[in-house]
């Protein structure tokens, strides 16, 4: 009867045992179902975090593009807007006269030597002076 009892409750805790391992395994599947669903909403925010940063690169590609073409434009612009200037800096027998009169300022000349050398009326010649002294 003793081995009976013994043998009975022996199966009762084996019993008992399993449950609570089958209990625990089930908290524990729980928990990671959990911690699997917060990986998950990661995953999916990351992925809409990637996809935004990828409109935004390919939004500034296009843009720099674009950009870089204007710059393009601009360049060839100035540079032949300074071409037509040093043409008609060289074909503009005054424009000689006021670079030789800018030279004469930058290397000290006085306004009656301005005048004098360059055949310029004072005002211009004071003009030239003026302006040469903001410059500095």
């Amino acid at each position: 009867m003793i081995l009976n009892y013994l043998e009975s409750g022996a199966t009762w805790l084996a019993l008992i045992l399993a449950i609570v391992a089958i209990v625990f395994c089930f908290l524990w599947h729980k928990s990671q179902q959990k911690k699997i669903q917060a990986l998950e909403e990661i995953i999916k925010e990351l992925i809409r975090s990637k996809d935004n940063l990828t409109k935004q690169v390919n939004e500034l590609h296009v843009g720099s593009v674009g950009l870089g073409k204007k710059v393009f434009s601009l360049n060839s612009t100035i540079r032949d807007s300074l071409e037509r200037q040093q043409e008609l800096v060289a074909h503009d027998p005054d424009s000689k006269l006021y670079t030789r009169a800018v030279k004469m300022v930058e290397l000290g000349a006085d306004l009656e030597e301005v005048m004098r050398e360059c055949d310029l009326p004072r005002a211009e010649a004071e003009l030239l002076l003026n302006l040469h002294a903001k410059a500095r």
